[in-house]
């Protein structure tokens, strides 16, 4: 009778052990109200940084996240070309880390081995195409808090950059910058226009007085001072809530 009893006990512990494992390697799915999400295909912009930002667009269907595609701009404002990226983490993460966010259905998910930076602006990135998605939202503001990088349209002497810092739907800094026909960076201590390398250092007060909204043109630097007009304009665009 002990015999069959100890038996008995090895067996559901053996059972017990072997569902316990099974969960452990199932991603756990984050449970969400019912009615949290509305239905649709919304994009969500991280912060960005010295290396650019990420972009998630996230489809949510019956409070479900059942698609997210990852893409990440570089620090030029152009997409990063993943099948010739030589660091292999981040096109991993990149590849892989889609289907995180859709098996936890949430934006918190683990961070990608030896790719951090880019697992927090997918995160971040998931996490405010989510809050556009709300039914509720808990963001009111027009702007999202962060760094957002604009870029402008191009022409034949290169495109322009702003890098606009906003807080409470202010505009607290802005950078900015130009990449040439070259694709390089323009050097403005060796740039050769005065009125253009006097528009870079000036422009930013300007655009910050008047909370982003376009600056009148600077004598001798029209096109320089219309691609930053452009580009803060993007950089705002990229930024809103809604």
């Amino acid at each position: 009778m002990r015999k069959n009893i100890t038996i008995t006990l090895v067996l559901a512990l053996l059972v017990a052990l072997v569902a316990g494992c099974n969960a452990t390697q199932e991603p756990q799915q984050k449970r969400v109200a019912q009615g949290s999400y509305n239905n649709g295909t919304y994009t969500g912009i991280s912060d960005a940084d010295d290396h650019g930002y990420g972009i998630a667009v996230v489809t949510v269907n019956s409070d479900k996240i059942t698609k997210v595609e990852l893409t990440e701009i570089t620090e030029m404002g152009v997409e990063k070309d993943f099948s010739t990226y030589k660091y292999e983490p981040s096109v991993q993460a990149n590849e892989e880390m889609g289907q995180r966010f859709v098996d936890a259905n949430s934006a918190e998910v683990d961070d990608f081995s030896q790719a951090t930076s880019s697992s927090n602006k997918y995160k971040q990135a998931v996490a405010r195409a989510l809050e556009k998605a709300k039914a509720n939202p808990a963001v009111t503001t027009e702007y999202f808090d962060g760094v957002f990088l604009g870029k402008s349209a191009a022409d034949d002497h290169g495109y322009g950059l702003a890098l606009v810092t906003i807080k409470e739907d202010k505009v607290q800094a802005v950078e900015l910058n130009e990449v040439t026909e070259d694709n390089e960076f323009k050097n403005y201590n060796t740039y050769p226009k005065k009125e253009v390398v006097d528009a870079q250092q000036e422009l930013p007060a300007k655009f910050v007085e008047t909370n982003g909204s376009p600056v009148d043109n600077v004598s001798g630097a029209t096109h320089t001072t219309q691609k930053w007009n452009e580009a803060v304009a993007n950089a705002l665009e990229l930024a809103q809530v809604k």
